[in-house]
């Protein structure tokens, strides 16, 4: 359901909350599994999902210091008034929808992987399909905001504070640094969590 209220929202920061609870549904449906390596992954996606998301608002933020609006349909051309905001909401439209190399693309992956050969080949499939429609469906309305035309003459840039930039550098590392490298520990400590769920 999370899926098709992304399709059709109008607010932002509304975007990313629907995804959240899309997430969640992924996140289950990986419990549900019932196998050593879904609930592992399930355990790596509440991690990944977590950081990414944190940087997802923090870029909506960003935008929304830049435009003064929430509203979808009213944000065009970012690109060219604030071209750092632009730039943090086009990183994470594809980091929360799963596209690689970021640290959610790793988590679903797993998960797909331990759906696939646990051969629960119709949910797996399904949960794909919803996953690559809420990819396809964030990434619409992002580009519009970013590259679409302005609905009114062009606004003059406004950079951004100094707190707002270093912000979104901090919370954008651990979405591509845990895309490629899990830590040891990390591993170590999701491995424990999921176990856990096995009990």
């Amino acid at each position: 359901m999370a899926v098709f209220l992304i399709l059709g929202v109008r607010d932002y920061k509304r975007m990313f909350a629907f995804s959240t609870v899309e997430h969640m549904g992924i996140i289950f449906t990986a419990i549900g599994l019932g196998v050593p390596a879904a609930s592992a992954a399930a355990m790596a996606q509440i991690v990944t999902h977590s950081v990414t998301k944190s940087f997802c608002f923090l870029a909506a933020g960003s935008a929304l210091l830049a435009v003064q609006t929430r509203d979808i349909a009213s944000v065009r051309g970012l690109v060219w008034s604030s071209p750092l905001s632009a730039f943090a909401l086009l990183l994470g439209g594809l980091a929360i929808g799963g596209a690689p190399p970021f640290a959610v693309f790793l988590s679903e992956f797993s998960i797909f992987r331990a759906g696939y050969g646990q051969r629960a080949y119709v949910i797996t499939t399904a949960v794909v399909i919803l996953i690559v429609v809420a990819f396809f469906g964030i990434l619409y309305h992002v580009t519009h905001m970013v590259f679409g035309r302005p609905v009114k003459p062009r606004l003059e840039r406004k950079p951004l504070p100094l707190s707002c930039r270093v912000s979104l550098l901090l919370a954008a590392l651990p979405v591509v640094l845990l895309g490629v490298y899990v830590p040891s520990p990390l591993h170590q400590l999701l491995r424990l969590a999921a176990a856990t769920l096995e009990r």
